[in-house]
């Protein structure tokens, strides 16, 4: 099948929603319950026992020490492969920017640590060498790997790029125009499908002064979380930038594919929550676009969970989401027009949140659950 045809179907079942939906809420309705009687402790107890929540803040304090204006970050674990290809893609930009760039290898077992020693020594006597570092540590996951290289930032601007995929020619030159020229705190890109990078965190550059206080939350996976409840909060400026800037490999050893049916799957509920907390401690505000982005990101997390067959572990995702939104978002729950402003599926996930209708948010869910 190819891509167009897929994006055609795609768009066919999107516009479909509206009629699925009625639907599901008769075919589901000996399925679910309304409501859940499920406590929010009973509903910590359950997921806790699947996979305790045992990450880590993104709070932090970050020097900011600009000696180029980008600074390039690519976490490196187990890339072999498509090491020499991902480096040769970012070294060979074309650009009137100046470049610093953090490699860091994540306690790599088959030989991307040697490969990277090598491929620094044969950068001697160019003016690169001396604006990269390459960084060995022990494995402690891509957040730790980011972070490693976020404790002391060295260009005006950030962007990471992970080890298994690469940049496309001009993607620097292209992404810094637009966020000096448009003083954008974020400009993100595109994949060379021309699909966005929006809640990821390669394929865009960010203003450095976004990381002064922030990191990646430590331990979980879902770590870009941070993005949508955190960094765009902040942003005042943030730009889709057109054209094709970052190609993204399908690796099917990556988190992306090996969340599903694996209990670490509950931590995409675990950092959704430890992020909203720390930016709320913060003393930073909610928003209508934050709320929107809570909406989708609890379908998204839901079908997450989905992926364990558990449906005593999706009710007590309901309780916990639904607990989330009632705790920084209950003006919005209760305004009526809010609500309505949201796209049909976030539309009817926030009644079910506001209202504890389980079922009906499980008829959404269940309409966008792509497995």
């Amino acid at each position: 099948m190819t891509h167009a045809l897929k994006n055609l179907i795609k768009h066919i079942l999107r516009q479909a929603m509206p009629l699925r939906l009625p639907i599901l809420r008769r075919t589901t309705c000996r399925r679910f319950p309304v409501h859940v009687s499920m406590t929010r402790d009973e509903a910590e107890a359950v997921l806790t026992a699947l996979h305790p929540d045992t990450g880590g803040s993104c709070l932090c304090r970050n020097k900011i020490r600009p000696v180029a204006d980008l600074h390039i970050i690519i976490p490196v674990y187990n890339a072999r492969p498509y090491l020499t290809e991902c480096l040769d893609s970012v070294y060979g930009q074309k650009t009137r920017f100046s470049l610093f760039v953090s490699i860091i290898d994540d306690g790599s077992t088959d030989g991307s640590a040697e490969m990277l020693d090598r491929y620094l020594q044969n950068m001697k006597g160019t003016a690169m060498y001396y604006r990269t570092e390459v960084i060995h540590q022990p494995n402690g996951g891509p957040s730790m790997a980011r972070n490693r290289a976020l404790d002391c930032i060295r260009g005006r601007y950030i962007t990471f790029v992970d080890s298994d995929d690469r940049l496309l020619p001009g993607a620097i030159e292209c992404l810094m125009s637009a966020a000096v020229e448009q003083n954008a705190d974020i400009a993100e890109g595109n994949t060379d499908r021309l699909t966005t990078t929006h809640g990821v965190a390669w394929g865009k550059v960010y203003r450095a002064e976004l990381f002064r206080t922030v990191h990646f939350p430590r331990g979980y996976w879902f770590e870009d979380t941070i993005n949508i409840f955190y960094l765009y909060p902040l942003c005042h400026r943030r730009i889709q930038v057109p054209g094709r800037h970052y190609f993204y490999r399908n690796n099917t050893a990556s988190i992306m594919h090996s969340y599903q049916g694996r209990p670490r799957a509950v931590e995409s509920l675990w950092v959704s929550r430890r992020v909203l907390a720390d930016y709320f401690a913060s003393g930073h505000r909610a928003t209508p676009q934050l709320f929107a982005d809570f909406v989708q990101d609890a379908l998204s997390t839901a079908t997450t969970i989905h992926t364990l067959g558990s449906e005593e572990a999706m009710q007590a995702t309901f309780v916990l989401l639904a607990n989330l939104a009632r705790t920084y978002f209950a003006d919005m729950l209760s305004d009526r027009a809010a609500i309505s402003r949201l796209p049909y599926a976030p539309r009817h996930a926030a009644m079910s949140l506001a209202s504890g209708d389980y079922r009906t948010f499980r008829a959404v869910q269940t309409s966008i659950c792509p497995f």
